[in-house]
């Protein structure tokens, strides 16, 4: 039997007849060793160049009408695919949104602003605080989870807080809370979460067991008995003589000594600082001192934020802060701007006003705008 011709083997290893033929080149392959050794020799991708001349007699054969509609399907594959990248996948805009662009009605409803939505809106304009949305897509807006919270019919807000060593950790709290118990509860849910399983199973153990122990001392020093009621059938009043035969079951938290010392203090130890957004590069970070014992909704009256707050704890006073930072009574006094009155946030020189505007020109800090985001 004759050897086969050389030209009708592998035109990689010459060795087996080929199976395979490359869309784009047109070389003749045997196996899929064969072809990614082709791609790498020849530079070639493999993939069919959709411009490649094609004489008219090819046209109106069925390889013709195939080339063509494989074009087509590649075109509108690769169209739903960007789509879904950046609708579901990167949330940059709605699908609505794009269709509004492209000026066709995909017949369905527009999407109606939830009810949390509206809530939340109406609570920032009773507040008088200025939220600026950052860019969908941008990490900011894409790790904001501020929501509406139905039970306590306030803000629930995403807090970033910077720590010493410049320490970045997101949180959550509602605006009802003063700062310090905000502060506290951030502090023991950042400790537990750095706990082993372990750890954790003990420290659930001894809470239960020191609140055991805190319940009956407290039924001991007020006569309470375990629900936390006092049950007198017969009782004189000692100024009027008269006698009552109705049962009281009263409980004051205020007048429980332990329920007070369990109330969460102040932290001495760290003072907290929001950050103002939107200042010249040239400038410091702007700090804003907050009083521990104000409720978060409170600090944030006549503010402009950026997506959510962003608080500084840290151990250094208004006074002694470090060269990175200056307060905001100072960036104003640096300014040119009159201080009306710093004791409170609403008539504090700096604080939001309805048509404060950002000037032209104005060059902001790294920290406040992300790459690729628009002001």
């Amino acid at each position: 039997m004759a050897d086969p011709l050389l030209s009708s083997l592998c035109r990689i290893c010459n060795i087996s007849v080929p199976k395979y033929k490359c869309p784009r080149c047109s070389l003749q392959t045997c196996s899929l060793p064969c072809s990614r050794r082709h791609k790498t020799w020849y530079a070639c991708n493999g993939l069919r160049d959709p411009t490649v001349f094609i004489p008219k007699s090819e046209l109106v054969t069925p390889f013709g009408v195939d080339h063509d509609y494989n074009f087509l399907h590649s075109i509108e594959h690769k169209i739903e695919r960007k789509e879904k990248l950046i609708i579901e996948e990167r949330n940059l805009v709605e699908r609505a949104e794009l269709a509004q662009a492209r000026g066709v009605d995909d017949g369905r409803k527009r999407k109606r602003e939830s009810h949390g939505d509206v809530c939340i809106k109406r609570e920032l304009e009773q507040m008088n605080t200025k939220v600026i949305k950052a860019p969908k897509g941008m990490g900011r807006n894409m790790v904001n989870g501020t929501i509406w919270s139905k039970k306590r019919r306030s803000i629930h807000w995403q807090i970033e807080w910077i720590l010493e060593g410049n320490t970045r950790v997101l949180g959550t709290a509602v605006g009802k809370n003063n700062l310090g118990e905000i502060f506290t509860e951030f502090r023991e849910l950042e400790r537990m979460s750095k706990m082993t399983q372990e750890e954790k199973i003990s420290e659930r153990q001894r809470r239960a067991h020191d609140d055991k122990l805190r319940q009956t001392e407290r039924a001991r020093l007020s006569g309470w008995t375990g629900r936390g009621l006092i049950a007198t059938p017969v009782m004189q009043n000692l100024e009027t003589g008269t006698w009552s035969i109705t049962p009281s079951a009263t409980k004051d938290i205020q007048d429980d000594p332990l329920e007070s010392a369990i109330q969460t203090n102040p932290h001495p130890q760290y003072h907290l600082y929001l950050h103002r957004p939107h200042t010249p590069l040239s400038f410091p970070k702007v700090l804003i001192p907050l009083d521990q014992t104000d409720t978060l909704s409170d600090a944030l009256r006549n503010r402009l934020i950026l997506e959510f707050p962003t608080i500084y704890a840290l151990e250094q006073k208004p006074d002694d802060l470090p060269k990175e930072f200056m307060l905001e009574r100072d960036f104003w006094t640096a300014t040119g701007q009159d201080l009306q009155d710093t004791n409170t946030n609403t008539s504090t020189s700096g604080s939001l006003s309805e048509d404060e505007d950002i000037e032209e020109g104005e060059v902001f800090s790294d920290e406040d705008i992300e790459e690729g985001e628009v002001v």
